[in-house]
């Protein structure tokens, strides 16, 4: 009996000793010696705990010098104002963000390609250009290049620009038309491609700036131009689906006339709803 009873409270034991171990274990993981690294993205939110949904802080800014104390899976935990908290890993660098300005100079988008406030892929997005567009650019930071947005300063990933210049189909330049609106108000009934649009206004109003006319309603719309398939769709393409339509701009993305609340904007994938079909109207 005493044998059993002493077998138990070793067992007992044993089990807070391990269980202890991996808490020290746990805690030495999430914990190192102070370190320094450097925001990349316009601000960076500072949590409570280890989780997006956690309670904000405060926050960094772009350039900021960050105190880090160590990792927590896809976070850092930092020292902020006597505090702890959590921002994410992704969007921190060991070196500083450094800006080298250059004369103004030319270049042609390769790609359509977003215009970021700073120069990283988490940063807010101040536009896009368009394949073919030809750009001012008036320098560099590590892999980006920078551009002026309607005299604000942005970022464009350097990859995606060219020194020669970039030839677009017709359908492309419907397509960079478009692009143009977004952004300007849905009404319903509307043909205003500045003032408003309904879905069949905006694209009517589009091809007819190219010297196309095509029917007035999403419904008639389905049967103009040619026919061609999903497979085969192109950037100028009409993608009609079940009482909308839009134009495919290319990399899988429509630009519409969406909603009273969300006007012209753009949206991916293309088939983001049932296609009916899509019409080629620019040969």
């Amino acid at each position: 009996m005493k044998k059993n009873l002493f077998s138990r409270v070793l067992s007992i034991v044993l089990c807070f000793i391990l269980f202890a171990g991996v808490l020290v274990i746990a805690d030495q993981q999430e914990v190192s010696a102070a370190y320094t690294r450097y925001v990349t993205v316009d601000f960076l939110n500072i949590r409570k705990s280890a989780s997006a949904s956690s309670s904000i802080l405060g926050k960094y800014y772009w350039k900021d010098e960050v105190t880090c104390v160590g990792t927590k899976d896809s976070w850092t935990k930092v020292s902020f104002d006597g505090q702890k908290g959590y921002v994410k890993t992704e969007y921190l660098s060991k070196d500083m963000p450094v800006v080298t300005y250059k004369s103004a100079y030319t270049r042609y988008v390769k790609e359509s390609i977003k215009i970021r406030k700073t120069p990283s892929t988490g940063s807010t997005s101040l536009g896009s250009y368009s394949r073919g567009n030809k750009i001012k650019c008036y320098g560099t930071s590590g892999n980006w290049t920078v551009v002026k947005k309607d005299g604000e300063e942005g970022f464009v990933l350097t990859k995606y620009l060219s020194k020669s210049e970039i030839k677009v189909t017709k359908g492309e330049e419907v397509a960079n038309y478009a692009l143009k609106f977004v952004g300007n108000p849905y009404v319903y009934g509307g043909t205003s491609l500045t003032k408003g649009a309904d879905c069949s206004g905006f694209t009517q109003s589009v091809y007819k700036h190219f010297g196309y006319n095509i029917p007035r309603t999403s419904g008639d719309q389905r049967s103009a131009g040619t026919k061609v398939s999903w497979s085969n769709k192109k950037p100028g393409d009409l993608i009609c689906y079940y009482g909308h339509v839009a134009i495919y701009i290319g990399n899988n993305t429509v630009v519409h006339a969406s909603s009273k609340k969300t006007g012209i904007k753009t949206t991916s994938p293309a088939n983001y709803r049932e296609v009916a079909c899509v019409r080629r109207i620019v040969k």
